[in-house]
């Protein structure tokens, strides 16, 4: 193993990666050979470090979440291999008003980490009685489906980035770059249920 890899495996501890791992195990295709090594992020700290230390000692990495949008070759993939399963959703606050028969919710401001699956970020929404219409039968998780799905991007208050130079950054949508950064959370604006 690359002396720089170790570095990585190292700093987490060689039980959270998995070597030679199958990635047809974590696409919805179910299909395309093996991770030379293997990383699954739970946290937005973790994310953001391993990255960061990849980019630090110049190796290749690759991301993905729920694996709905990706097809591996069968011969797979070199290099760090890292899966996106960060999990938190998070009401930061609500608007609306106070009458004589109680406080009744108009809209909700909600963080969501990128590696939730919009099923879930859905059934979260549905729980706090705030409005699902659009999100569901979106396939994959809500960093992914933010480069390319304009309904999310057009509720998307704000999205947490790093950037190239691994800076975390909050950004409006219309600077979100494919190239430029890694999607962290995001928040949004949604509507309480009618």
């Amino acid at each position: 193993m690359d002396h720089r890899y170790k570095l990585i495996v190292d700093s987490f501890g060689k039980d959270r990666f998995k070597f030679n791992e199958p990635l047809k195990e974590y696409t919805a295709s179910g299909e395309g050979g093996s991770a030379g090594l293997f990383f699954i992020a739970f946290t937005e700290g973790e994310l953001i470090k391993i990255i960061s230390m990849c980019r630090d000692l110049k190796l290749p990495f690759f991301l993905f979440g729920t694996g709905s949008k990706i097809m591996i070759s069968d011969s797979g993939l070199g290099g760090l291999v890292i899966k996106n399963r960060t999990k938190g959703i998070q009401t930061v606050s609500v608007k609306g008003k106070v009458t004589k028969f109680g406080i009744g919710v108009e809209e909700a401001i909600v963080e969501v980490e990128s590696g939730v699956s919009i099923k879930k970020w859905v059934e979260y929404l549905d729980s706090q009685e705030l409005a699902t219409l659009g999100f569901e039968n979106i396939p994959g998780s809500i960093g992914g489906n933010l480069f390319l799905n304009r309904f999310l991007q057009n509720h998307a208050k704000s999205i947490k980035v790093l950037d190239l130079d691994s800076e975390v950054s909050q950004i409006a949508v219309e600077n979100l770059s494919l190239k430029r950064h890694i999607i962290i959370s995001a928040v949004f604006r949604i509507k309480a249920k009618k």
